[in-house]
């Protein structure tokens, strides 16, 4: 349900979720486990004018832990986005946010046996900006889109043990596509990311570069996705940390081998900024997912996920797994019902960092 008033639409959404987790710090030894029950109401406004869009969203999250109080949180997310259709060759669109947010105990700044190390989870908030141009006709053979973007992330506690991870990345690319059929396009793109951290004690300042080739395609009803593959640099401004580059790439695409049945896959290979472990994480991800509707109330779901995290210049190597089940159910337009079980885990060649864990969690999700 939703409210209008002349062009402007307001869109308020519930969600309640009621859930136990068997181990909440993921922890390998002397695991605590807890109920935990989660809140998150939000509201969008959306106007439009001719081919143009503009909105905002806001939305607040709050959990509670039965047994672990000291772990309650509340995040909050506020975001807006403009996008301006100007004619059939120029588009520009705006991004901003703001995400207050925090680490749940056991996983960032301290995991394995550290996980209880600070009495309450650390807190963070990034604010980001984004423009995105794009010039060339949608059916055109040719079309450039350009993207420019800045991310601040600044943590809001235990300053002795986070200030040194206070950073803002700046993130360019341009793409060139090059339509070879109605729904296919080759491509080619060229990505920057400047790091820098805000204490000059810190060397962990780099930039990095990704020169990709791929394609874009809607081929038929039962296909779609973007594939890219390329090359990648990473190189520190301080000569005491080891310049690296290598492989990467991106794919995620969707089957549909009926209209009620799609699988959707995503892999990736991409550098990750540390934790304090090794210059960075070279990590590589793979997840599938199977939904299917048995009707027009119900849906289940399959997922599995992988992923592989080497901490470069170190020892220290993880894999972890996971894979989980769900159902929803449309009780009426404005109301569904889910329910999910998880199982995750982590093997590492460091000490007291594996773990295994269970979730599920009973989902209501309305529209006021």
């Amino acid at each position: 349900m939703s409210y209008t008033d002349g062009p402007l639409q307001v869109i308020p959404q519930v969600s309640a979720q009621l859930g136990y987790d068997d181990n909440i710090f993921a922890t390998e030894t002397n695991e605590v486990s807890s109920t935990k029950f989660i809140l998150s109401p939000s509201v969008q406004l959306k106007a439009e004018k001719g081919l143009n869009e503009y909105s905002v969203n806001y939305q607040i999250t709050d959990a509670t832990y039965q047994d672990s109080s000291a772990d309650n949180y509340t995040d909050h997310e506020l975001s807006g986005r403009a996008y301006f259709d100007f004619n059939i060759r120029n588009r520009l669109e705006l991004l901003a946010g703001y995400l207050k947010t925090h680490e749940d105990r056991g996983s960032g700044l301290n995991q394995g046996s550290n996980a209880t190390a600070n009495e309450v989870p650390v807190e963070y908030n990034v604010k980001s900006m984004q423009a995105t141009y794009e010039f060339g006709g949608k059916e055109a053979k040719g079309r450039i889109k350009l993207v420019a973007g800045v991310q601040d992330r600044e943590y809001d506690n235990f300053r002795a043990q986070t200030e040194s991870k206070d950073r803002q990345t700046v993130k360019t690319s341009a793409t060139f596509y090059y339509r070879v059929m109605p729904k296919t396009s080759l491509l080619f793109e060229v990505r920057n990311e400047d790091i820098d951290y805000d204490l000059t004690s810190v060397t962990l300042d780099s930039s990095e570069r990704k020169y990709l080739l791929g394609a874009e395609w809607d081929a038929t009803a039962k296909t779609s996705g973007t594939l890219k593959f390329g090359y990648s640099e990473k190189d520190f401004d301080s000569a005491s940390r080891t310049d690296d580059d290598g492989l990467s790439w991106e794919l995620a695409m969707r089957w549909s081998p009926k209209s009620y049945s799609v699988v959707d896959i995503a892999t990736a290979k991409e550098a990750e900024e540390t934790d304090g472990i090794g210059n960075y994480i070279d990590t590589t991800t793979f997840d599938i997912q199977w939904t299917h509707a048995w009707n027009d109330l119900l849906r289940t779901r399959i997922y599995y996920g992988l992923s592989e995290s080497d901490y470069v210049s170190s020892d220290r190597k993880d894999d972890q797994t996971s894979y989980g089940l769900g159902v929803d159910y449309d009780m009426k337009r404005w109301l569904n019902f889910g329910m999910d079980y998880v199982y995750s885990e982590r093997d590492s060649n460091q000490a007291d960092l594996d773990y295994e864990k269970n979730t599920l969690y009973l989902t209501v999700q309305g529209s006021l």
